[in-house]
């Protein structure tokens, strides 16, 4: 039979390769990407990049504009609506590696969830509390966000207010 999310008039089915982030780190990197697009002599190097992303994502550390998104969305993993922590972001994954290496998903061996493969039809979805928290898991063994769910299908809602940054 024909997948029921599909049936909805209005439903809209978007294929990922790598990953899916929604507040925190869509932020960081829609600010970078406005700031090389409006100064690009001053991102003509992967160090400077690296450079000027730490320096969007400590500006993001101090603002925190995502501070509260647990409010701002509804997520369903397999028709199952799952209670979010207070968090700052979601980030939806089909690989093991994320930002630029680190393994967001982290070796934590639980019997709740497999370990994660590419080709195993499953997205890991975890919840991202903060700026700290991300560069953290990127630079310190065995730091990761928590871990929301492992699911073939994902519906993220976002509630009326405040736009929200997503990143593909």
């Amino acid at each position: 039979p024909a997948d029921p999310l599909a049936r909805e008039a209005d439903a809209e089915i978007s294929v990922i390769n790598n990953y899916f982030g929604i507040g925190l780190d869509a932020k960081v990197a829609m600010d970078f990407d406005t700031f090389r697009n409006e100064n690009p002599g001053k991102c003509r190097s992967r160090m400077k990049n690296q450079m000027w992303y730490t320096v969007m994502g400590t500006r993001e550390m101090l603002t925190q504009s995502c501070k509260g998104m647990e409010k701002r969305l509804k997520l369903e993993c397999d028709g199952v609506e799952i209670k979010l922590p207070k968090l700052q972001g979601i980030v939806i994954l089909n690989i093991n590696s994320y930002a630029a290496g680190a393994n967001f998903w982290g070796n934590k061996v639980q019997k709740k969830y497999r370990p994660p493969a590419y080709d195993d039809g499953l997205l890991e979805v975890l919840s991202i509390k903060g700026v700290t928290q991300m560069a953290a898991s990127k630079s310190l063994p065995g730091v990761s966000p928590t871990r929301l769910a492992q699911a073939a299908h994902i519906r993220i809602t976002i509630l009326p207010g405040d736009d929200v940054p997503i990143q593909v």
